[in-house]
């Protein structure tokens, strides 16, 4: 038996990458009683207001700590009124103190800052969200982190299922309910709805990660819980949730086959892949969902001229490689070498960043922004 080696480049060149601040606007909503505190710039709350004003009938969890010239000279902001109003205003469980560029380029210490506001009350945790470092998804990766400790330790005889990534509450349901009928015993989400309701991570739990750029909360929690982590394709589209449960299964020694299941899922959006079918699809590198989309379009017939994106991990993402394998794989790409590809070889689809699909509209490709899936729910049966 032969293994198969799944080779792609990394150029470490200037890519184009979304704020990882943005990732504040699907994790409030899921975590219902947090307040994501951001210490950053009027740019940083510029972008927070626009990327996320367009929810004006919810009252926003989130804040922006303005950092201003004359805080340059201070060796810590002072915080301390600020975490009082906003305990008055919106009464959270925890507080999720983010880093931004401005702050990390001038040192501040966010950690003792964070210890120096938390309570055993009012937890305040530190979350490393700089774009200097993290990609848009990869902030999220960041809060599991935080909440680790948090944690209940799990005895090595509760062995149960832990579902590691944010999903909305209706797929979170999909995903409980499809479990409950292949009799799978789930301990809940990280990140659970409520911060005291988080689920218990023991040497017995069965880590199933739902997204793909969660690989450092996975691994610390292998390291320091002993927890197995589920190596398997993402359920995105109907081959990858087939592989997710079929997989999953057979941690808790079930033998499962969900082929006509699948089938049946393909039947269902066949109209949509019929459009994809011996189309040329680019993906350009962004938020990290680019290797399970590409292989899930792949499996609908299209043609991956490139897939990149700005992390691969050979482990955690070993069976989406194994599936790709055929595909140009490109790590921390150059994007004008992409730019000379497309213009070469014009795909049908590009999947692009926020501040590069508008421009290649522009010049006429046909493109589309890859932030927005990590908005939509994809997942699943159902996605």
């Amino acid at each position: 038996m032969t293994t198969k080696r799944v080779s792609f480049t990394r150029e470490d060149a200037a890519y184009h990458s979304f704020c990882g601040l943005a990732c504040v606007g699907w994790l409030y909503q899921k975590i219902k009683d947090s307040f994501f505190l951001i210490l950053g710039t009027h740019t940083c709350a510029h972008f927070l207001q626009n990327t996320m004003g367009v929810m004006i009938f919810a009252r926003p969890r989130f804040g922006v700590a303005l950092i201003e010239e004359t805080d340059l000279s201070k060796p810590q902001p002072e915080l301390h009124a600020l975490i009082e109003e906003i305990k008055a205003d919106h009464h959270p469980s925890v507080i999720f103190m983010l880093s931004s560029c401005t702050p990390d380029v001038m040192k501040v210490e966010f950690q003792g800052l964070a210890d120096s506001l938390s309570t055993p009350e009012l937890p305040v945790l530190f979350v490393p969200a700089s774009g200097l470092e993290y990609t848009f998804s990869q902030a999220e990766d960041s809060v599991l982190q935080a909440l680790i400790p948090f944690c209940p330790v799990a005895p090595p005889e509760d062995r149960r299922i832990v579902f590691l990534g944010s999903v909305n509450d209706a797929i979170a349901d999909d995903f409980l309910a499809e479990a409950a009928r292949l009799e799978l015993p789930v301990a809940g989400f990280l990140p659970a709805n409520h911060f005291r309701d988080l689920p218990p991570i023991g040497p017995g739990t069965v880590l199933a990660p739902l997204q793909p750029y969660l690989a450092k909360v996975a691994n610390r929690l292998a390291n320091e819980r002993e927890a197995t982590v589920l190596s398997s394709l993402f359920p995105f589209g109907p081959d990858g949730t087939r592989a997710f449960w079929e997989d999953l299964a057979a941690q808790f020694g079930k033998q499962v086959d969900l082929s006509e299941r699948e089938a049946r899922a393909w039947e269902r959006i066949r109209e949509h892949t019929d459009v994809l079918r011996g189309k040329k699809i680019f993906f350009t590198a962004d938020n990290l969902l680019e290797l399970p989309l590409a292989r899930f379009v792949k499996n609908a017939g299209a043609i991956v001229q490139e897939c990149s994106s700005t992390y691969i991990n050979r482990r955690f993402h070993a069976r989406e490689l194994e599936a790709l394998d055929g595909v140009h794989l490109v790590e921390q790409p150059n994007f004008d070498r992409q730019l000379r590809d497309i213009e070469a070889d014009p795909p049908d689809l590009i999947i692009s960043t926020m501040g590069t699909t508008n421009p290649l509209i522009g010049t006429g490709h046909v493109a589309k922004w890859s932030t927005e899936f990590a908005f939509m729910p994809i997942h699943g049966w159902t996605g």
